[in-house]
């Protein structure tokens, strides 16, 4: 396999989540990424499910009830010829706490959701079996910054899209941190030096040798962003009475190792198929089912 075709299958095992119309089946905006497991399962971060619990209800009070289904979609590519596969999530749920973590008294939440499908993908990332991540390793993250904003393009100042970009972009850099502590065994968490933004959220964390998952991006370190003056339209300085300040939802992305990721192609089938609750390393106070 090829370097180019071996991101390539990366890119078609990894889908955009958010909502498509229930009526016309047209997509509607995406919150965040995710990706698919094996069979009929999915993973992201938790918060990316609650995104379109949250912008579902929005888009029924401004559309007079019309509802949106939740769904994860992407393009593949055969030959020449693309392909738009929408999914429709059934349920999605968030795991419990973890039961102990290094660095941390008690239960931590660390945001994993799981989704099952409407139908099954032949297209899926392997979890990397955990191993001892070295500092300063080359990783690459699938993904789509921004979110709806990465997806649209536009032609024009009125902003009248022109279609979708339904293909996720691959960023590449090292491991810059890793959770608790660099130089441990089993770490639960990694830093890296990628530059991400909302809507990365969710985004596999890869070898680039291989392909494998080693982790999963779910929040960035964000940046402090200030408009003086000088970079604001006069008619808005005067009716901000002065500069804006704000946070940006932009920054390095950090997430979960597959120390964590690992058990969850089995808790998947466990739970999906056969009611049964997560293993060893989840706290058993109960999965919350998000819908």
């Amino acid at each position: 396999m090829t370097e180019a075709d071996k991101f390539n299958a990366v890119k078609d095992a990894t889908v955009a989540i958010g909502l498509t119309n229930k009526d016309t089946k047209d997509v509607i905006s995406s919150f965040g990424t995710g990706f698919f497991i094996g069979g009929e399962y999915i993973v992201s971060s938790a918060h990316i499910f609650s995104q379109c619990i949250k912008y579902n209800a929005q888009y029924k009070d401004k559309n007079r009830g019309m509802e949106g289904i939740y769904s994860a979609f992407n393009i593949t590519t055969k030959g020449d010829q693309l392909e738009l596969n929408t999914y429709h999530i059934i349920k999605a749920i968030r795991l419990p706490p973890v039961k102990e973590v290094t660095g941390f008294t008690g239960p931590v939440d660390l945001d994993i959701g799981i989704g099952k499908l409407d139908r099954h993908s032949g297209n899926f990332l392997h979890i990397k079996e955990p191993t001892k991540l070295k500092l300063y390793d080359e990783i690459a993250i699938c993904g789509y910054p921004s979110g709806r904003i990465s997806l649209v393009l536009y032609r024009n100042k009125l902003e009248d899209g022109m279609g979708i970009h339904l293909r996720p972009i691959i960023q590449f850099g090292r491991i810059a941190g890793l959770m608790p502590y660099d130089d441990s065994n089993n770490p639960w968490g990694i830093q890296t030096d990628i530059v991400a933004m909302g809507g990365s959220s969710g985004s596999p964390i890869m070898d680039p040798s291989s392909g494998e998952v080693i982790g999963m991006a779910q929040q960035v370190i964000a940046t402090m962003t200030t408009v003086d003056k000088d970079g604001m339209p006069s008619n808005l300085y005067e009716l901000t009475k002065g500069p804006l300040y704000g946070i940006a939802p932009i920054g390095l992305a950090y997430g979960v190792t597959n120390q964590i990721l690992s058990p969850l192609t089995n808790i998947s089938k466990n739970y999906f198929e056969k009611g049964l609750p997560p293993d060893f390393l989840f706290e058993n106070t109960g999965i919350i089912e998000l819908f």
